[in-house]
Protein backbone atom coordinates (compact mmCIF):
# COMPACT_ATOMS: atom_id res chain seq x y z
CA UNK A 1 0.00 0.00 0.00
CA UNK A 2 2.87 2.36 0.89
CA UNK A 3 4.53 1.84 -2.48
CA UNK A 4 1.22 2.40 -4.24
CA UNK A 5 0.68 5.70 -2.41
CA UNK A 6 4.19 6.90 -3.23
CA UNK A 7 3.72 5.95 -6.87
CA UNK A 8 0.36 7.73 -6.96
CA UNK A 9 1.91 10.87 -5.48
CA UNK A 10 4.79 10.82 -7.96
CA UNK A 11 2.37 10.27 -10.84
CA UNK A 12 0.23 13.18 -9.66
CA UNK A 13 3.25 15.49 -9.47
CA UNK A 14 4.42 14.43 -12.91
CA UNK A 15 0.94 14.98 -14.27
CA UNK A 16 0.81 18.45 -12.73
CA UNK A 17 4.22 19.29 -14.18
CA UNK A 18 3.13 18.09 -17.61
CA UNK A 19 -0.05 20.18 -17.44
CA UNK A 20 1.85 23.29 -16.39
CA UNK A 21 4.44 22.73 -19.11
CA UNK A 22 1.81 22.32 -21.83
CA UNK A 23 -0.09 25.38 -20.61
CA UNK A 24 3.07 27.49 -20.63
CA UNK A 25 4.44 26.03 -23.86
CA UNK A 26 1.28 26.28 -25.97
CA UNK A 27 -1.25 28.32 -24.02
CA UNK A 28 0.48 31.67 -23.89
CA UNK A 29 1.83 34.07 -26.46
CA UNK A 30 3.54 37.41 -26.19
CA UNK A 31 5.18 38.94 -23.10
CA UNK A 32 5.16 37.10 -19.80
CA UNK A 33 2.28 38.64 -17.81
CA UNK A 34 3.30 41.14 -15.15
CA UNK A 35 0.82 39.65 -12.68
CA UNK A 36 2.97 36.49 -12.63
CA UNK A 37 6.26 38.39 -12.51
CA UNK A 38 7.51 36.98 -9.23
CA UNK A 39 7.47 33.47 -10.70
CA UNK A 40 10.48 34.63 -12.74
CA UNK A 41 12.37 35.36 -9.51
CA UNK A 42 12.02 31.85 -8.09
CA UNK A 43 15.32 30.94 -6.35
CA UNK A 44 15.22 27.52 -8.01
CA UNK A 45 15.73 29.27 -11.35
CA UNK A 46 19.40 29.63 -10.49
CA UNK A 47 19.85 25.93 -11.28
CA UNK A 48 18.72 26.59 -14.84
CA UNK A 49 19.96 30.17 -15.29
CA UNK A 50 22.93 30.91 -12.97
CA UNK A 51 23.22 34.69 -13.10
CA UNK A 52 26.96 35.22 -12.73
CA UNK A 53 28.05 32.59 -15.24
CA UNK A 54 25.45 33.74 -17.78
CA UNK A 55 26.53 37.36 -17.47
CA UNK A 56 30.08 36.21 -18.21
CA UNK A 57 28.76 34.41 -21.29
CA UNK A 58 26.98 37.62 -22.31
CA UNK A 59 30.36 39.47 -21.99
CA UNK A 60 28.92 41.99 -19.54
CA UNK A 61 31.98 43.97 -18.42
CA UNK A 62 32.92 46.70 -16.01
CA UNK A 63 32.52 50.21 -17.37
CA UNK A 64 30.37 49.14 -20.32
CA UNK A 65 26.91 50.22 -21.42
CA UNK A 66 24.62 47.19 -21.50
CA UNK A 67 21.13 46.87 -22.94
CA UNK A 68 18.83 44.32 -21.35
CA UNK A 69 15.83 43.93 -23.61
CA UNK A 70 12.78 42.57 -21.83
CA UNK A 71 14.14 42.40 -18.28
CA UNK A 72 10.80 41.61 -16.67
CA UNK A 73 11.13 41.92 -12.88
CA UNK A 74 14.92 41.92 -13.20
CA UNK A 75 16.22 38.41 -12.57
CA UNK A 76 19.51 39.39 -14.28
CA UNK A 77 19.40 43.15 -13.79
CA UNK A 78 20.83 43.52 -10.30
CA UNK A 79 23.76 41.25 -11.17
CA UNK A 80 24.37 43.05 -14.48
CA UNK A 81 24.28 46.45 -12.78
CA UNK A 82 26.86 45.35 -10.25
CA UNK A 83 29.01 43.75 -12.96
CA UNK A 84 29.33 46.98 -14.97
CA UNK A 85 30.23 48.93 -11.84
CA UNK A 86 29.73 52.63 -11.11
CA UNK A 87 31.42 53.63 -14.36
CA UNK A 88 29.05 51.47 -16.43
CA UNK A 89 25.36 51.58 -17.13
CA UNK A 90 22.56 49.10 -17.69
CA UNK A 91 19.57 50.17 -19.80
CA UNK A 92 16.44 48.07 -19.35
CA UNK A 93 13.79 48.36 -22.05
CA UNK A 94 10.50 46.59 -21.43
CA UNK A 95 7.15 46.92 -23.16
CA UNK A 96 5.27 46.46 -19.84
CA UNK A 97 5.38 49.43 -17.42
CA UNK A 98 4.09 47.12 -14.66
CA UNK A 99 7.23 44.98 -14.98
CA UNK A 100 9.42 48.06 -14.78
CA UNK A 101 7.59 49.15 -11.63
CA UNK A 102 8.52 45.87 -9.94
CA UNK A 103 12.08 46.16 -11.22
CA UNK A 104 12.40 49.74 -10.01
CA UNK A 105 11.54 48.68 -6.47
CA UNK A 106 14.02 45.81 -6.57
CA UNK A 107 16.78 48.16 -7.73
CA UNK A 108 15.94 50.61 -4.96
CA UNK A 109 16.05 47.82 -2.38
CA UNK A 110 19.46 46.74 -3.71
CA UNK A 111 20.68 50.38 -3.77
CA UNK A 112 21.47 50.22 -7.49
CA UNK A 113 21.90 53.65 -9.10
CA UNK A 114 23.51 52.94 -12.49
CA UNK A 115 20.46 51.48 -14.24
CA UNK A 116 18.01 53.29 -16.50
CA UNK A 117 14.50 51.89 -16.97
CA UNK A 118 12.65 52.64 -20.18
CA UNK A 119 9.13 51.64 -21.19
CA UNK A 120 9.53 51.02 -24.88
CA UNK A 121 9.19 48.78 -27.90
CA UNK A 122 11.97 46.57 -29.25
CA UNK A 123 11.34 47.86 -32.77
CA UNK A 124 11.80 51.51 -31.72
CA UNK A 125 14.61 51.54 -29.20
CA UNK A 126 14.99 54.99 -27.58
CA UNK A 127 18.78 54.85 -27.85
CA UNK A 128 21.40 56.59 -29.96
CA UNK A 129 23.21 54.85 -32.78
CA UNK A 130 26.29 52.91 -31.67
CA UNK A 131 25.70 53.54 -27.96
CA UNK A 132 25.66 49.98 -26.55
CA UNK A 133 28.60 47.67 -25.81
CA UNK A 134 26.55 44.55 -25.05
CA UNK A 135 22.90 43.58 -25.37
CA UNK A 136 21.15 40.45 -24.18
CA UNK A 137 17.70 38.91 -24.52
CA UNK A 138 16.63 36.00 -22.32
CA UNK A 139 13.58 34.15 -23.71
CA UNK A 140 12.38 37.44 -25.19
CA UNK A 141 13.05 37.34 -28.94
CA UNK A 142 10.04 35.12 -29.67
CA UNK A 143 7.72 37.55 -27.88
CA UNK A 144 8.48 40.27 -30.44
CA UNK A 145 6.04 40.17 -33.40
CA UNK A 146 8.42 41.87 -35.84
CA UNK A 147 11.70 40.12 -35.06
CA UNK A 148 13.64 41.32 -38.14
CA UNK A 149 12.88 44.94 -37.30
CA UNK A 150 13.93 44.36 -33.68
CA UNK A 151 17.27 42.86 -34.75
CA UNK A 152 17.77 45.77 -37.11
CA UNK A 153 17.27 48.12 -34.16
CA UNK A 154 19.71 46.15 -32.06
CA UNK A 155 22.23 46.42 -34.88
CA UNK A 156 21.68 50.19 -35.03
CA UNK A 157 22.29 50.86 -31.33
CA UNK A 158 25.28 48.54 -30.91
CA UNK A 159 28.88 49.64 -31.17
CA UNK A 160 31.15 48.01 -33.75
CA UNK A 161 32.29 44.70 -32.31
CA UNK A 162 29.67 44.82 -29.56
CA UNK A 163 28.20 41.54 -28.34
CA UNK A 164 24.56 40.51 -28.80
CA UNK A 165 23.47 37.47 -26.78
CA UNK A 166 20.23 35.55 -27.27
CA UNK A 167 19.25 32.86 -24.77
CA UNK A 168 16.34 30.50 -25.37
CA UNK A 169 14.74 27.82 -23.19
CA UNK A 170 12.73 25.03 -24.78
CA UNK A 171 9.95 25.20 -22.18
CA UNK A 172 9.16 28.78 -23.15
CA UNK A 173 6.07 29.04 -25.33
CA UNK A 174 7.84 31.47 -27.68
CA UNK A 175 10.94 29.30 -28.07
CA UNK A 176 13.07 30.16 -31.10
CA UNK A 177 15.03 27.50 -32.96
CA UNK A 178 18.81 27.95 -33.02
CA UNK A 179 18.99 28.02 -36.80
CA UNK A 180 16.25 30.64 -36.98
CA UNK A 181 18.05 32.93 -34.54
CA UNK A 182 21.39 32.39 -36.24
CA UNK A 183 19.99 33.11 -39.70
CA UNK A 184 18.07 36.17 -38.52
CA UNK A 185 21.07 37.76 -36.84
CA UNK A 186 23.41 36.92 -39.70
CA UNK A 187 21.01 38.65 -42.08
CA UNK A 188 21.84 41.91 -40.28
CA UNK A 189 25.59 41.39 -40.29
CA UNK A 190 26.09 39.73 -36.91
CA UNK A 191 28.69 36.95 -36.71
CA UNK A 192 28.43 34.02 -34.30
CA UNK A 193 31.24 34.10 -31.74
CA UNK A 194 29.92 31.60 -29.20
CA UNK A 195 27.33 28.85 -28.95
CA UNK A 196 26.66 27.36 -25.55
CA UNK A 197 24.16 24.60 -24.84
CA UNK A 198 22.33 24.81 -21.53
CA UNK A 199 19.78 22.75 -19.68
CA UNK A 200 16.69 22.77 -21.92
CA UNK A 201 18.09 25.46 -24.16
CA UNK A 202 21.03 27.37 -25.56
CA UNK A 203 22.79 30.73 -25.75
CA UNK A 204 24.05 32.26 -28.99
CA UNK A 205 26.45 35.19 -28.87
CA UNK A 206 27.10 37.40 -31.88
CA UNK A 207 29.57 40.15 -32.69
CA UNK A 208 28.23 43.31 -34.29
CA UNK A 209 29.93 44.17 -37.60
CA UNK A 210 32.34 47.01 -38.09
CA UNK A 211 35.08 46.18 -35.60
CA UNK A 212 38.54 47.23 -36.72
Amino acid sequence: IGIALVWAAISALLGLFAWLWVRERYGRGGPFPAKDAFALLNPLRSRLHPVESMLRTFRVREGHTVLELGPGPGYFTVGASRAVGPAGRVICVDVQPAMLSILRQRLQDAQIANTRLVAGDAVRLPLADGSVDEAFLVTVLGEIPDRPRAVAELRRVMKAGGVLSVMETFTDCDYQLEDSVRDLCRAFGFDVIDHERRRLGYTLCFSAPGAS
